[in-house]
């Protein structure tokens, strides 16, 4: 993925490359938070929906599917218990 540049206006403004918009869902008044750290500024634009916010921000890390893996185990236990307690009812 090649790196995208912005310069600052003398107003302090700058343009977002359309790619990142587009991939991130930044349109007009979308609001943006800057978060100092350690190692720069991380900038994150609000939205409604947060899974969508942060979509993209851990590709290639796989916690993504590592968490989704993980609440289909959470998924499954709860079905099999809701089937064992209909089960004992039954009997």
């Amino acid at each position: 993925m090649q790196p995208a540049t912005s310069k600052v206006t003398t107003k302090g403004q700058i343009v977002i490359p359309k790619r990142i918009r587009e991939k991130y869902g930044i349109h007009p008044a979308t609001s943006i938070r800057w978060v100092e750290k350690k190692e720069g500024i991380l900038m994150i634009p609000d939205s409604e929906d947060p899974i969508t916010a942060a979509r993209g921000m851990l590709k290639g890390s796989g916690i993504f599917k590592a968490y989704l893996k993980e609440k289909k185990k959470e998924i499954d236990r709860e079905e099999n218990q809701i089937a064992r307690s209909g089960e004992h009812r039954t009997r």
